[in-house]
């Protein structure tokens, strides 16, 4: 068994490993104590379908998912109706531990936490050398990654490159998964030598695990879940044999400063289109930095197990809406800017602002 205690906020075991939350791994505690709890069974259910299918029991709090393939395919339970969310996958699901925590632990991580006070945001938080905190966000594949590098390795203290926890009024907690490294991040962002074979680096593997795992591929497999196709089967077998290309950031560069807790000032939207900064207003800032987080929750069935999502006595929709007006009230305290640039020179204009911050 594997236990995870998140900032004393969320506690989590799981008969399987999951990586993205290594730097919260802990000793064991009592199984009351957990907050979610993941279990692995041989199946959920022996029954073949035409087409992917949702048994919800709203009165029990439960949600069955299975796919054309019976115990062949991807199936999974979720049970709501206690203090503990208890998520049971089958073999062929756990086999794949990236696809466990992105499409099943992640998403409900996020309602557990809007549930107790917090949001878990889609964006990357560093502090600059005086402790300053801030925030990027971008969609996939813009540039956000090899930005946070290139500060790091100019002395900026890390928190997190994909998702990040925010409490009010302006505080940012660090969430240091491991990161999703294209092939031009690793040659032009990282302090390992680019013919180090270790930790599936070595070049052409990485290209090939890159172009999988990259935005358009991404988008394909969403695409392909509108379609009556075993969707999760598909994801949970591809990626289980061709891995993505995830790196701790310590493993990527010589020196890295991990902070704990932030008081964040500054919000970036890294876009492309130009060359210049703007200043935001909250209410546009709330807008992008939704769509830009929603992003991160879309594959299937997501969308369609929102419905019967209930944490607490509140529906997920429910939780959503407390999740925007908190998120409201944290951009309302702090500078949101769009930092346009063609040329991907983010993190030239991101120190610039932190200089003229300390200088301040």
């Amino acid at each position: 068994m594997y236990y995870y205690n998140i900032h004393n906020i969320v506690k989590i075991d799981s008969e399987v490993r999951l990586y993205e939350l290594e730097y919260f791994a802990c000793s064991e505690f009592s199984d009351a104590a957990s907050d979610m709890s993941v279990k692995v069974v041989d199946s959920i259910t022996s029954q073949i379908h035409f087409k992917r299918k949702i048994i919800a029991d709203e009165y029990v709090g439960l949600i069955k998912y299975t796919e054309h393939l019976g115990v062949f395919g991807a199936q999974f339970k979720l049970n709501f109706h206690s203090n503990k969310i208890k998520v049971t996958v089958n073999r062929l699901i756990s086999v794949s531990k990236h696809v466990l925590y992105v499409n099943l632990v992640e998403p409900i991580l996020r309602f557990l936490l809007i549930s107790k006070g917090y949001v878990l945001l889609h964006s990357a938080c560093m502090a600059d050398g005086i402790g300053q905190g801030m925030l990027l966000s971008a969609p996939p594949d813009t540039g956000k990654t090899t930005t946070v590098l290139k500060c790091l390795k100019i002395g900026f203290f890390f928190l997190s490159d994909d998702m990040t926890i925010l409490r009010l009024p302006n505080e940012a907690m660090c969430f240091p998964k491991p990161m999703t490294i294209s092939a031009h991040t690793f040659k032009t962002a990282t302090s390992i030598n680019n013919n180090d074979n270790d930790n599936g680096s070595k070049r052409g593997g990485l290209k090939l695990r890159s172009l999988v795992h990259s935005k358009n591929g991404r988008q394909f497999m969403r695409n392909l879940g509108n379609y009556n196709v075993p969707i999760f089967t598909i994801n949970t077998i591809g990626q289980a044999i061709i891995k993505p290309p995830k790196f701790k950031v310590e493993d990527l560069l010589q020196r890295v400063k991990i902070k704990e807790t932030v008081k964040v000032s500054e919000l970036f939207f890294l876009e492309k289109g130009g060359e210049e900064t703007l200043n935001v207003p909250p209410n546009i800032a709330l807008k992008k930095a939704v769509e830009n987080s929603d992003d991160a929750f879309l594959f299937p069935p997501y969308k369609e197990m929102l419905q019967f999502i209930n944490i607490g006595g509140r529906s997920a929709r429910d939780l959503l809406v407390e999740e925007t007006d908190m998120l409201d009230k944290f951009l309302g305290g702090i500078n949101n800017h769009i930092l346009k640039s063609d040329s991907k020179s983010w993190y030239e204009t991101v120190s610039a602002i932190s200089e003229n911050i300390t200088a301040v």
